[in-house]
Formats: C-alpha cells, sequence, structure tokens
C-alpha cells in the first residue's frame, strides 16, 4: 500500500513490493501470479475492513440514524486509517482504466453500497422519519457521489480539503432532505 501511495499503481511492481516487504524480489510474483491478482486481494481485504468498520458503526440502526452513523464511519476511516484510505482509493481510481478485476470487483462493491444506503432510507420512509418524496435511490446514489467525490478532491489537494466541515454540512443536508415537515 506504502508503494501505491509513494508511485501509483503503474509504478508499483511485484518485485518492488517483495523487495518492500523485505522478501525475495520474486515472493510476491510467486504469491499473486500478477500485479491485477494483488490489487484485486487490496480491494477484498479493504472492502472486508470496511464492511466490518461500518456494521460497527451502524450496527441494527436504519433509516436516517444508520445513513448518519455510515457518514460517521466515513469520516473515522479516513482520519485514523489515512494512508491505507489513499492507497485504496488510489488503486480504484487508477482501476478505471486498466485493471479489469479491480474494475469489476468495485463495480460490485459499489452496487452494494448503492444498495445498502437505499435500503436505509426505504426504512425511514416505512418507519415515518424520513419524508416519502425522498426517492431512495437517487438519495444513494448521491451519497456515494459525495463520499467518492470527496475522498478524490482529498487525494488530489488534502491540504485544501476540511473532511470534517465537509462531512458535517453533508449530514446537515441529509437531515434536510429527509425532513418530514
Amino acid at each position: 500500500m506504502q508503494l501505491i501511495v509513494e508511485q501509483g499503481t503503474h509504478a508499483t511492481t511485484l518485485k518492488a513490493v517483495g523487495e518492500r516487504a523485505g522478501y525475495s524480489r520474486g515472493l510476491a510474483s510467486s504469491r499473486f501470479g500478477s500485479k491485477d491478482a494483488l490489487f484485486g486481494q487490496l480491494v477484498l481485504h479493504f472492502n472486508t475492513s470496511w464492511t466490518q468498520e461500518l456494521a460497527n458503526k451502524v450496527g441494527t440502526r436504519g433509516g436516517v440514524q444508520a445513513c448518519l452513523a455510515a457518514l460517521c464511519a466515513v469520516e473515522d476511516f479516513l482520519s485514523s486509517h489515512s494512508k491505507y484510505m489513499q492507497a485504496m482509493y488510489i488503486l480504484w481510481f487508477e482501476s478505471i482504466s486498466t485493471h479489469n478485476d479491480v474494475r469489476d470487483h468495485l463495480a460490485a462493491y459499489h452496487e452494494i453500497y448503492r444498495s445498502d444506503v437505499a435500503h436505509w432510507v426505504e426504512e425511514g420512509i416505512a418507519n415515518g422519519e424520513i419524508d416519502p418524496a425522498v426517492d431512495a435511490e437517487c438519495y444513494a446514489f448521491g451519497f456515494c457521489s459525495f463520499i467518492f467525490g470527496t475522498i478524490y478532491q482529498w487525494l488530489v489537494a488534502p491540504n485544501n480539503v476540511d473532511l470534517h466541515k465537509q462531512f458535517e454540512a453533508f449530514r446537515q443536508l441529509t437531515l434536510k432532505t429527509f425532513a418530514t415537515d
């Protein structure tokens, strides 16, 4: 992950990964077979870690509270795992052009993320805490777009993005969007 942060995915080689890990140059090649396979394992590892973190923060909440807890989880994960998050999102964003396996995994994860958020919104509408005029799928798309767009801007210019301010503003926007009065 450090190599990805330092030089991106294109310049990260299995040889360099093995050397950085303190092993032989061929160990990463032997273990993963290809750079795409290594990146696929990194994405799988990240998604497993993120899923666990999200489950810990959201728990059994639904509706408004699930959406707000998820926003807090992302903000906390960005703050407490900055280098890890940088590596994963660099890998994700660069995968759009070259790493088919990673892109396929990422497309599936995005579908799951949007589906989870839409489900929370539908729960909130069903229990009367979210305005029934809110389109769950559109909100879920906007929610994910906010997160991924904010992270992209943070990666490009971290000193110019006040993560806490942006997440707080989106939480407030969420509350206004969901308001039933």
